[in-house]
């Protein structure tokens, strides 16, 4: 696995072997007013996997974001959708409003997506499919 992008907000990884993106949101994305990599970070991410590939999502951080980041979560998903994404597994932590901020970017388009309570488990489905 080979990082691409280490930023205050965020984290994102490659592992070209199983054709697998891992994505992490940190604390300070809950602040974030605009992410002037984020739509770039993703792209030379993308540009390392085959289609069919699979995302595993830590959110369990993040339970607010700027509306105005919005505009960027979509084009990215869309970027992950023209790529060939196969299934998306989300971590999210019971109790926290994590999962209905990604609703609010996931529902309006056709990426499949798993909500799963550990990176463990998450990990463990994308292994076994």
């Amino acid at each position: 696995m080979h990082l691409i992008a280490l930023r205050p907000e965020y984290q994102l990884m490659v592992e070209p072997a199983r054709n697998r993106v891992f994505y992490q949101n940190f604390g300070p994305m809950q602040t974030a007013t605009d992410l002037p990599h984020y739509e770039a970070d993703w792209a030379a991410a993308l540009a390392e996997m085959r289609p069919e590939f699979q995302i595993l999502s830590d959110m369990q951080v993040v339970n607010q974001t700027n509306s105005a980041l919005l505009a960027h979560f979509q084009a990215v998903e869309r970027l992950i959708v023209a790529h060939g994404v196969h299934i998306v597994a989300e971590v999210h932590v019971p109790g926290l409003p994590t999962r209905r901020l990604t609703d609010e970017v996931t529902t309006s388009r056709a990426m499949p997506v798993r909500q799963f309570l550990s990176i463990w488990e998450a990990a463990h489905f994308l292994d076994y499919l």
